[in-house]
């Protein structure tokens, strides 16, 4: 068997001393594997931040809709209506505030989970998938109780992420840590 071995080596296929040494793969397999342990935590870093913009996108862009609702309930002297034209869906309805309260006719200040799930569907358009209770493939969970409806971000471990949209101000508080 040397002697095959020994032909291998020395043809012309397999010149002698064109090949890596077992100390210079390993070499580079330590030189790899400390940059990719520099790397992690920068990538770890990065998707945190993500998610942070995200939940703060979202939030801008809902307080955003609630402000133009107000603004145009104000405008038509629709407080306490049903089915704004022209905004939205087109079927969004206002508390006594000018504020979005829902969308089945239901203008009262206190709001339950499917309320502000209808909120959330009437003002954003498009908006990110949303259901209740919570849902592995939806991005956001929708509670109510009071006058406070809590959108909760879950496409990241941190489950405290979200924001909470006040029926009876129209105020946005950011939970984001």
């Amino acid at each position: 068997m040397t002697a095959f071995f020994g032909v291998l080596r020395d043809s012309p296929r397999f010149p002698a001393g064109n090949g890596f040494t077992l100390v210079e793969l390993l070499c580079v397999i330590v030189i790899l594997g400390s940059l990719a342990a520099s790397a992690l935590p920068r990538y770890v870093t990065l998707t945190d931040e993500a998610h942070h913009s995200v939940v703060g996108m979202t939030a801008s862009s809902f307080q955003g809709a609630v402000f133009l609702a107000n603004a145009a309930c104000i405008v038509r002297d629709f407080d306490g209506l049903d089915n704004l034209p022209n905004f939205g869906s087109g079927n969004v309805d206002f508390n006594a505030n000018c504020l979005p309260a829902s969308t089945n006719g239901i203008n009262n200040l206190n709001v339950n989970a499917n309320r502000c799930l209808q909120i959330w569907n009437g003002v954003l358009s498009p908006a990110p998938s949303i259901s209740t209770p919570a849902s592995d493939s939806t991005d956001y969970r929708a509670q109510g109780g009071g006058t406070n409806c809590t959108f909760t971000y879950r496409e990241d471990a941190d489950t405290t992420r979200g924001f909470t949209y006040n029926a009876a101000t129209g105020t946005i508080s950011v939970i984001n840590p």
